[in-house]
């Protein structure tokens, strides 16, 4: 039983909510207590104020009585005081003549250290033959005589007493409400702190599915939820990425592997003439090249997803690079009887990396002259909106069948196999937009295909936001 309740204790104390509630309850703790302190220190230097005051006024009415009607007249007057029933349990007369006698009075006690200043001091006497503590002022009078006028000071201590009794209730209050209020907060946060520990270990095991459920309350659990949630979801992502390159690549890596091999294999090294052999091996040698470009290709767009970046995005004009690429490629459209133009809306700056941005536009370009074939018409298009930055290219070739297009992107899928290639390129495009922020869309032109790049504008786009 012991050790259970130790363990139980161990558990709780291990806790970092009901540490963290329990320190700032105790904080609090100590504030109240000081502000009980201060509270019982106003109060006790108010009514000994009053006290103060009290006596001081009487003395004077006194010593004016004792100027009017001398000794006599003091002793007469100290009487009425006594007899009159107003505050006669706590009022405190002495009066002694200029040899110590006592004339009148209600105390005793030896005013032999009392300053005869009209200072004030706290001292014990005896109030009609009780023992009392008093505030006493004493007085020399001009004949010599003593006047020695009091208060009791039963009062003050019974508002101390009752202060010091409020004080520790609340004190005993306060403290089991620190407890238990840390243990209810410990709870409150372990129940939020187990929903994301439970889904954590949930992805952990292999479900990536799983999400934190949503709070309705908006605080910093449920932030934090969001945050863990679209961290999972880029995870997901990235692994079905995965997923899909590695089952792409046995796919389309498989088949030229197999022919490689068995081409190798059916080769007769021995009775072959050297040229077939020669001319053999250079088309291994150009299918090998060939792999190690797709492969070259592949890791580019699994680098580019995971949101790594080879250099600090910068300052860049999407305009003055579209006419960069433009000026690479006219050669090549002039060779295939192309056209190729551009036209700027202004200035169109984002930032981003540059080499990246010009490969994806070189990339698009590259597509359009490949399926366009002969007598292409492509033109590139830039524009700068209040929230974005776009770029356009569209040509005349075949487009795109409307069931295919939402799969273009997607590695090795080619929506015309007639043509030559790998299906790799609007992948890259698609990565290379995706680490800048933005999207890729596609529509047919009727004739042909129109791609559109859109960026934020002039914003770090470091994150992808899909």
């Amino acid at each position: 039983m012991i050790q259970r309740l130790r363990r139980m204790l161990s558990g709780i104390w291990s806790s970092v909510a009901f540490r963290l509630t329990l320190n700032y309850s105790i904080l609090a703790l100590l504030t109240s207590l000081l502000s009980l302190m201060f509270v019982h220190y106003q109060s006790v230097k108010i009514l000994e104020s009053q006290f103060s005051r009290q006596v001081q006024m009487t003395a004077q009415r006194m010593n004016a009585h004792f100027e009017q009607g001398g000794l006599a007249g003091l002793t007469r007057e100290i009487s009425l005081e006594m007899a009159d029933h107003v505050n006669t349990d706590t009022e405190m007369f002495m009066l002694l003549d200029p040899v110590g006698r006592m004339l009148a009075g209600n105390i005793a006690w030896d005013p032999i250290d009392a300053p005869l200043s009209g200072s004030g001091v706290m001292r014990s006497v005896l109030l009609r033959g009780q023992p009392a503590h008093g505030y006493l002022v004493a007085r020399k009078l001009r004949d010599g005589s003593t006047l020695i006028i009091g208060h009791d000071l039963r009062d003050l201590y019974d508002l101390t007493e009752l202060i010091r009794n409020v004080s520790l209730a609340a004190t005993g209050v306060i403290a089991l409400l620190v407890l238990l209020g840390a243990v209810l907060f410990r709870r409150v946060l372990q129940r939020r702190v187990e929903i994301i520990r439970r889904t954590a270990n949930q992805v952990g095991a292999g479900k990536l599915g799983q999400r934190i459920p949503a709070h309705p309350r908006q605080d910093e659990f449920a932030l934090l939820s969001s945050d863990i949630n679209g961290m999972l979801d880029r995870i997901e992502r990235l692994m079905h990425g995965v997923r899909n390159v590695s089952d792409s690549v046995a796919h389309h890596l498989r088949t030229p592997l197999t022919r490689m091999l068995m081409r190798l294999r059916t080769m007769d090294w021995d009775t072959a003439p050297r040229q077939d052999i020669r001319a053999n091996v250079d088309r291994l040698s150009a299918e090998l090249e060939d792999l190690v470009k797709v492969s070259e290709k592949l890791l580019q767009i699994a680098e580019l997803e995971s949101g790594a970046r080879r250099r600090r995005f910068e300052s860049v004009r999407l305009d003055a690079i579209a006419q960069d690429v433009v000026d690479l490629y006219e050669a090549v459209a002039e060779e295939q009887q192309a056209q190729l133009t551009l036209q700027n809306h202004g200035d169109a700056p984002l930032r981003g990396d540059p080499d990246l941005l010009a490969g994806a536009i070189a990339t698009l370009v590259d597509n359009a002259l490949k399926y366009a074939g002969d007598d292409a018409r492509i033109h590139i298009e830039t524009a700068q909106t209040t929230k974005e930055t776009l770029l356009t290219v569209t040509d005349n070739g075949p487009g795109i069948p409307p069931g295919k297009i939402e799969r273009i992107g997607e590695r090795f899928y080619r929506a015309h196999r007639q043509v030559p290639g790998h299906g790799l390129g609007l992948a890259t495009v698609k990565a290379i937009v995706r680490l800048h922020g933005g999207q890729m869309t596609l529509s047919n032109a009727e004739p042909g295909l129109r791609v559109q790049l859109l960026f934020p504008s002039g914003l770090d786009a470091n994150m992808d936001s899909q």
